[in-house]
């Protein structure tokens, strides 16, 4: 996260010192996250095959290679550039001299700190004279702005004793504390040649070593590590010197110079090229992640998927992941999942005591490794038997097992009892056939089954179907009739409480009598009859709704008929009704939305009222889709999406219930079925019923 750095200036000694907090932050920042320097040494370690040696650059950040380069070389460099430098710029040339530079002791060094291959970003001569603290950069004490992971390669083409010019540098230490303060890294412009007054005041260390190289020496440093700067030759002598900067790569540094990059013939900028590289390797399918069993984590590809998993904020990732890459290589320390996680969590801790102004950040890590943890506990937990309410409810019920042979027809479907309700609490039902069977048992039981309206007065001119004026059970609550679409359940309620205005319409059956295409299987011998009995129903209606507590609603069909208005028909048009209707097959949201409405109608006018959701198990019994459905597979479809359609409505509401009783028929019962193979034995209504006792009566 980049910090905001305010311009210190001191004053020590009559020497003006710019400082910029944060500078050092800020730098790291841009270069290892908005860069992706820390990506690039992640992809160049994760591909390095080659073996690596044990070398003091690893801990010294610096490292001379003795005699590196042949005094003939020296000699030619020297004599070129001073006939014409520009020339000197030739690829060809960096080509032709690049492998006696590269010796093999120097690409042990190379290799082996970086853990990784390496590539040359830039290379340039520089004639050093003795008047170079008055412009240039490189006489005053700084670090070179970059990747934290960067190399130059200095190669004295002539030698100390010629022309009296040395390198001074800093340990790491007193670097480290110098960018603390806010000197390193602050601007180019207002550094200094003189820091031990600075380094006194602040009680750092001031010892610079001074490297004194002989003709043809090769200095290895990293400088953004140490703090340097190049000390004036002697009187009318010149330094000549060979800089090579390196940055990790996956490739060769020969195969990257021949094939991909050309270096730069001066210092370039260090932005882009991460993002370049990734285009010089073409990337496959067939490169995995291997996950090692055992929560064992084995190498940084895993690793960084792994943190990817725990943190979601990329600059807190990449700041573990490169801190692990950097300190840890190997994972000796962070080679389990438990072991990460325990890191993570003390680094977290360490960043609260700091108090660092990055602390919302920290906070969201904390957030993401405990919501991590959970869900990593929840996952583990998913499929033990011995956590779960019913043991066999995890695994399906195989009668063969070995050791838990178990009969899907023996099982109930269901997991937790919710007892919302005893044999006292009213209760009423409405939707498909199936529905009605329902309700005759609750009737049946002695459940306080909601009945606001009958139909037996013969001369009414009312017909139901399947009910005789006198019988002991009626249909539903009110005579609504069945509903088998879930449009019909959200107009219901509509009309019980003045919601929506609906057209009386009446069509004409082939019986004679007069059809609602509201309410299926009512019928009526007379438009009189329809119209006396309009209001009533209704009220009717609305009575049941507010005096129930518990409703059962029995999904149907996913299919319907949709009337010009938008209305529709509780179930199949008659031959007098195609030229008004246009066929329908509802989405998951559609019906989701139809419930939830008719829920929230009555709610509003009854708070205690509960809604139990059922699927019929009663299949189609034709498809209006035949065209390119057969009935089955539609069939299948509409169960599917009026079930997925339950579950929302039961997860996104607290007073709504799933009974399982299509689960229950389908699957636990072995002979549910009727000889049509479409309407079920009273047997299995009646295990319906149980189940339905067993989970939700006291």
């Amino acid at each position: 996260m980049v910090q905001i750095t305010t311009e210190e200036v001191l004053e020590i000694d009559d020497i003006r010192y710019c400082l910029l907090k944060s500078s050092n932050v800020n730098t790291a920042h841009h270069y290892e996250i908005n860069q992706g320097y820390t990506n690039l040494n992640y992809r160049a370690t994760n591909a390095f095959r080659r073996d690596i040696i044990d070398t003091p650059l690893i801990n010294a950040h610096k490292h001379v290679v003795k005699n590196n380069v042949p005094e003939l070389l020296c000699d030619t460099l020297i004599s070129e550039y001073n006939k014409d430098k520009e020339a000197l710029k030739d690829p060809a040339i960096l080509k032709s001299f690049l492998p006696y530079i590269l010796t093999q002791e120097v690409d042990d060094h190379l290799r082996s700190y970086f853990k990784s291959e390496y590539c040359v970003l830039w290379w340039a001569m520089h004639k050093l004279e003795d008047d170079i603290e008055k412009d240039t950069y490189f006489s005053k004490w700084h670090c070179d702005g970059g990747p934290k992971n960067h190399l130059k390669l200095i190669t004295y083409l002539n030698g100390y004793d010629e022309h009296g010019s040395s390198t001074a540098v800093l340990d790491k230490e007193s670097t480290d504390k110098l960018k603390d303060i806010g000197y390193i890294f602050n601007n180019i412009n207002k550094r200094n040649i003189d820091i031990a007054p600075l380094c006194k005041h602040y009680d750092i260390n001031f010892s610079p070593s001074l490297i004194k190289p002989n003709k043809g020496d090769s200095i290895i440093f990293n400088p953004h590590q140490l703090a340097h700067k190049a000390m004036p030759a002697n009187k009318g002598k010149a330094r000549y010197s060979l800089t090579l900067c390196f940055l990790p790569s996956e490739l060769h540094w020969k195969k990257v110079a021949d094939e991909h990059f050309t270096p730069g013939t001066t210092s370039i900028a260090f932005d882009g090229f991460p993002e370049l590289t990734k285009t010089f390797i073409k990337r496959n399918d067939d490169e995995c992640i291997d996950i090692a069993l055992d929560n064992k984590v084995t190498n940084l590809r895993h690793l960084a998927y792994l943190l990817k998993a725990i943190i979601k904020n990329s600059t807190v990732e990449n700041m573990f992941l490169e801190h692990i890459q950097t300190n840890d290589p190997e994972l000796k320390y962070h080679n389990t999942l438990f072991d990460l996680i325990k890191f993570i969590k003390q680094s977290i801790i360490e960043q609260f005591k700091a108090d660092s102004i990055t602390e919302e950040i920290w906070s969201e890590a904390l957030t993401n490794i405990c919501e991590y943890e959970r869900n990593y506990i929840d996952s583990c937990a998913r499929y033990n038997a011995n956590k779960k309410p019913d043991p066999s409810a995890v695994f399906w019920p195989n009668p063969d097992h070995p050791t838990r042979p178990l009969s899907k027809y023996n099982a109930l479907p269901y997991v937790n009892k919710v007892p919302i309700m005893d044999m006292d609490t009213p209760i009423g039902s409405a939707g498909s056939c199936f529905a009605f069977e329902i309700a005759k048992f609750f009737q049946q039981d002695g459940y306080n089954y909601v009945i606001t309206e009958r139909n037996d007065n013969p001369q009414s001119g009312l017909v139901i179907d399947g009910y005789q004026p006198g019988d002991k059970y009626a249909k539903f609550c009110a005579n609504y009739g069945i509903l088998f679409n879930t449009p019909s359940f959200k107009q219901l309620a509509e009309k019980a409480f003045g919601i929506k205005k609906f057209d009386k319409l009446l069509f004409q059956s082939e019986t004679g009598h007069y059809v609602d295409p509201y309410r299926e299987n009512v019928f009526f011998n007379t438009k009189e009859a329809y119209l006396a009995d309009y209001d009533k129903h209704i009220q009717a209606v609305k009575d049941s709704f507010l005096s129930c507590k518990v409703f059962v609603v029995t999904l149907g069909l996913n299919e319907c008929w949709e009337l010009p208005d938008g209305t529709v028909m509780s179930r199949n048009p008659r031959n007098n009704t195609y030229q008004f209707v246009k066929h329908r097959t509802l989405t998951v949201e559609e019906n989701v939305n139809n419930i939830q409405s008719f829920f929230d109608i009555i709610k509003k006018y009854n708070p205690d009222f509960k809604l139990i959701i059922s699927l019929s198990p009663i299949p189609f019994l034709a498809t209006g889709r035949a065209d390119t459905h057969h009935i089955i597979t539609a069939n299948t479809h509409s169960k599917a999406v009026l079930r997925v359609a339950a579950e929302e409505l039961v997860n996104n509401n607290e007073d709504m219930y799933y009974l399982p009783s299509y689960e229950l028929v389908t699957e636990c019962t072995e002979d549910a079925w009727n000889s049509d193979t479409r309407h079920v034995k009273p047997e299995t209504v009646s295990k319906v019923v149980n189940m339905f006792k067993e989970i939700f009566v006291k």
